[in-house]
């Protein structure tokens, strides 16, 4: 007993250390996303999309990897045996969350429960806040995004994206590369925009481009929208033309399209 509480003594440490170096880099990351979604407070449809992928695709795993630690820290300070993982990307259903949460001590538990109504409601900025008292309460740095490390993190975004959109090779990725590199352009802002997005923010680029490059970007969305749905209602049958009329619309964009919006998109980037 007494080996296993030195152990585990050891190990605290190491828990909550490694939580908070992964805890770091994503909260600063959400804080520079988050700062894209004051662009659509005009259109509530659009604006809760992009707060649900947030929710989704960003705060989600940071949710389940802090219940993760928080609980395997508890088991150690309690003395409790457990399977010892190093996982990095710890997958939990929702009711695997509330488990974790309720099973931890005092206010970290009452934080913690708020923190999963949070991640599972509707608004990033409420989970956000959220995140920073359950980080608090548990003894973690939620890390501020300033200015400087705002500049620094968009001019490495902007680097990134760049070199993205000019080897992209696939028109359908090319798509939400070309238009996130145009969004930042036009607003300074990162974007992080599901398909289901892309249509508004394409609208929403409209008095920000010229008109040569947004007239190309939505002919380029059009013929993207029209391959997607021949692709779905293709049939496979020999007496099927949805073949040709595909290679129709991919050579379309790969030849013509995706080379011109390519240069107006880089061009842009380079005045």
């Amino acid at each position: 007993m007494n080996t296993m509480l030195s152990e585990n003594a050891e190990r605290k440490p190491r828990v909550l250390h490694n939580l908070q170096k992964q805890l770091d880099e994503a909260v600063l990351d959400m804080q520079l996303y988050e700062k894209a979604l004051d662009v659509f407070e005009d259109d509530p449809a659009t604006a809760g999309i992009l707060h649900d992928h947030l929710l989704r695709t960003m705060a989600t795993p940071v949710v389940n990897k802090i219940l993760f630690s928080l609980d395997k820290d508890n088991k150690l300070k309690n003395g409790m045996e457990f399977e010892d993982s190093e996982e990095q990307d710890v997958q939990l259903s929702s009711t695997e969350r509330t488990f974790l949460a309720k099973n931890l001590p005092g206010q970290l538990s009452s934080k913690a429960q708020a923190l999963i109504e949070a991640v599972e409601g509707k608004r990033f900025d409420s989970f956000m806040d959220a995140l920073r008292d359950a980080a608090e309460e548990s003894g973690l740095l939620f890390k501020k995004l300033d200015e400087g490390l705002e500049r620094s993190m968009l001019r490495s975004y902007h680097k990134d994206l760049t070199a993205q959109v000019s080897s992209e090779t696939d028109p359908v990725s090319f798509l939400p590369k070309v238009v996130a590199l145009l969004f930042l352009q036009a607003y300074n802002k990162a974007l992080q925009a599901p398909e289901s997005a892309v249509r508004a923010v394409i609208t929403l680029l409209k008095d920000k481009l010229p008109a040569s490059t947004f007239k190309v970007l939505t002919e380029y969305h059009g013929t993207t929208v029209k391959l997607l749905a021949l692709q779905d209602a293709a049939t496979g049958d020999e007496d099927d033309c949805t073949s040709d009329r595909m290679l129709e619309k991919q050579e379309d964009l790969e030849e013509r399209l995706m080379p011109e919006l390519k240069s107006l998109a880089l061009g842009t980037g380079k005045k």
